[in-house]
């Protein structure tokens, strides 16, 4: 295998909850070795060679009960599981599946839809024997603040750590969130468990180092389209908010202001980025070092050569395109991007195509004749992206000069550019039939992703959100597409 998606963040266990002024000191001095031997292996042209990427992917995803209310059992439920692909979340109502990783090649898509689906059954009668039930959706319909407490964080010491670090680097006692969207949402809450109300599906791709950048670049200019098409997360504590909620969500729950861009904004945690790369990733590391004060400041054992403390401290800081750095079997490194914009949800056929979408959708955007990032301005592409956020399909973009219907120019010009780039990447026409032609046309013609269904249902019906829910688990555990679902009707 070419690398494992679990532990890439903040999957490893730390020893600690408190760190000293001289953890602190020799943690940097490390950071930064670790950062000058990165640089040796970017000059030098060291990482994998490969022919044929490989891919992964990871789905955070709730427990919750027979009324539909989170379920705080997962530590108890993960124990009996003893799966080592499906690990804990920050909150006892969350946790997370792994697959391993596949080359991007053949019928690559249905094996990672067969291989869900195996662990996803195994995870439903784990959890059935907790009177609880697995559920995959970008945020809960019914969950309410009061359950967002220090009493339902998993009790993995990096959790306590990372929640003490975040509230000291504020120097504030409290978070705030506020989203204006359909309806306005302002509270405040007293430690980062609000990253427990956003639940993603992220997506793994190997990335050659002549290409990196490019890649990146295009992650970033397909981050709008991906938001659209794949949104299902628009409820929080009863208000209709962002077609996809969890962006603001997440951005706002771990925040801390590093330093200033020379626009004026300052530079956060959870983001787009800041900029596009120019020549290689590299910078993104560098940015890293520079930029952001170290979460958890653990001393490693691993050799300097593992990287240890640079790849811990580039998993605290939450790029929605973030830069991996990894190591094959072999021990020789290789760079992949993490993409982190969609949700989980609502269904493994659909999450399986909006896969297949993201990286097809890359490869198109990189093999254009012309660098789109020299045609389309960072901050540009950064308010196409919020505004998918906020309005899903319906929303109008800024694309090489012109607006565009991000809706129509998907069914024009992306879906199938991807498609055909997947082609000639290897992959067979009839597994890119399934999940493109059967599910990505379809939903982007009839304009209903996860967030449009749920949005319908609450008007139709009212604030009836376990109706809704009953009804949205029936559908995701007879894997029907939610293109497919009926339009909710009095």
């Amino acid at each position: 295998l070419s690398f494992t998606t679990v532990g890439d963040s903040l999957g490893r266990e730390i020893k600690g909850k408190h760190f000293s002024d001289n953890d602190e000191k020799v943690f940097a001095e490390r950071l930064r070795n670790e950062t000058k031997i990165l640089m040796g292996l970017f000059q030098n042209n060291s990482f994998e060679k490969f022919e044929t990427p490989m891919c992964g992917l990871e789905i955070e995803a709730w427990l919750v009960d027979q009324d539909f209310l989170p379920s705080p059992v997962a530590e108890p439920f993960l124990n009996d599981l003893s799966d080592p692909l499906v690990v804990p979340e920050i909150s006892k109502f969350n946790f997370e599946i792994n697959t391993d990783p596949l080359p991007l090649q053949g019928n690559v898509f249905n094996h990672f839809h067969q291989n869900i689906e195996d662990t996803w059954k195994k995870i439903q009668l784990s959890a059935k024997e907790y009177n609880s039930r697995a559920l995959s959706i970008g945020s809960l319909p019914t969950l309410r603040k009061n359950m967002l407490s220090l009493d339902h964080l998993y009790p993995n010491k990096r959790y306590f750590a990372l929640n003490k670090r975040i509230l000291d680097f504020r120097r504030e006692n409290e978070f705030k969130l506020e989203i204006k969207g359909r309806e306005e949402i302002s509270e405040s809450f007293k430690s980062i468990m609000l990253e427990a109300a956003a639940t993603s599906f992220q997506i793994h791709l190997q990335v050659p180092q002549e290409k990196a950048r490019d890649f990146y670049n295009c992650s970033i200019l397909a981050s709008p389209f991906m938001a659209a098409i794949c949104a299902n997360s628009p409820f929080l504590f009863g208000k209709d908010l962002w077609s996809e909620t969890r962006i603001p969500i997440f951005e706002q729950s771990i925040c801390t202001k590093n330093y200033k861009r020379k626009e004026g904004r300052w530079a956060t945690r959870v983001t787009l980025g800041n900029g596009y790369v120019k020549e290689s990733l590299f910078e993104l590391f560098l940015d890293n070092l520079d930029g952001y004060p170290p979460l958890l400041p653990e001393l490693l054992d691993d050799e300097p050569s593992r990287l240890a403390h640079l790849r811990l401290h580039n998993g605290t800081i939450w790029r929605w395109n973030r830069p991996i750095l990894g190591f094959n079997n072999e021990g020789v490194p290789h760079l992949r991007i993490e993409h982190r914009v969609p949700p989980s949800g609502p269904t493994t056929t659909d999450m399986v195509a909006n896969m297949a979408f993201y990286i097809g959708l890359t490869h198109f955007l990189v093999d254009h004749d012309t660098p789109l990032w020299d045609e389309i301005p960072f901050e540009t592409a950064r308010e196409n992206f919020y505004g998918a956020c906020k309005n899903g399909l319906s929303a109008q973009i800024k694309w090489r000069g012109k607006e565009i219907n991000i809706q129509k120019a998907m069914l024009d010009i992306f879906i199938p550019g991807a498609k055909n780039a997947l082609l000639k990447l290897g992959v067979h026409r009839h597994c890119l039939e399934r999940y493109f032609d059967d599910v990505l046309v379809p939903r982007a013609l009839a304009g209903q992703n996860g967030s449009s269904w749920q949005q319908a249902f609450i008007s139709t019906h009212g604030h009836r959100y376990q109706e809704l829910l009953e009804e949205y688990y029936s559908y995701q555990e007879q894997d029907i597409p939610v293109h497919n679902w009926k339009c909710p009707t009095l």
